[in-house]
């Protein structure tokens, strides 16, 4: 592992790993959020079975994400990790932000920039998870294999020909 990725994936982990902690120990913080948003997002097709209970989801969401914040900064499983974290980090961010509900043009400014700043550490998750640390992926060592195999075949075939004649 590159020195970069070893400092770049704790940085990144950080904040995830401290506001699951922080949603786990303190969700009625994290629930008042969705609760405000919540009217909103039922308008918008969302289910009333995710709303029912915002304390036990925002404890679940918090695991999760300090799990995974966890995983990705030790470098465990960090591909799976830092997805995990990038479609945790969008309805929160929409959560956290809701512009629609902003009062006034500070307000609606203040939301958003931290629905910015959510989608940057978003880019920057999705980065991490397709990034494969200098390694080829399945589907190019499949597609390696194979041709390998088709050229072993053909040269094969190619030395029967030679001396069977």
């Amino acid at each position: 592992m590159s020195i970069t990725r070893l400092i770049a994936r704790p940085m990144l982990a950080s904040y995830f790993v401290l506001d699951g902690i922080d949603a786990v120990r303190h969700p009625e913080e994290h629930a008042a959020a969705f609760q405000k948003v919540q009217p909103a997002l039922e308008r918008a097709g969302v289910p009333p079975v995710l709303s029912s209970d915002a304390i036990m989801l925002s404890r679940i969401s918090g695991a999760a994400s300090a799990a995974a914040g966890i995983l990705l900064a030790i470098g465990k499983a960090p591909r799976a990790s830092a997805l995990t974290l990038a479609a945790l980090n969008i309805p929160i961010t929409v959560i956290n932000n809701p512009i629609w509900a902003a009062q006034n043009t500070d307000d609606r400014k203040e939301k958003v920039r931290g629905l910015l700043r959510g989608l940057a550490i978003g880019g920057g998750l999705i980065l991490a998870a397709v990034d494969r640390d200098g390694k080829p992926s399945l589907s190019y060592k499949l597609h390696a294999d194979a041709e390998h195999r088709a050229e072993l075949a053909s040269l094969k075939s190619e030395l029967k020909e030679k001396y069977a004649a």
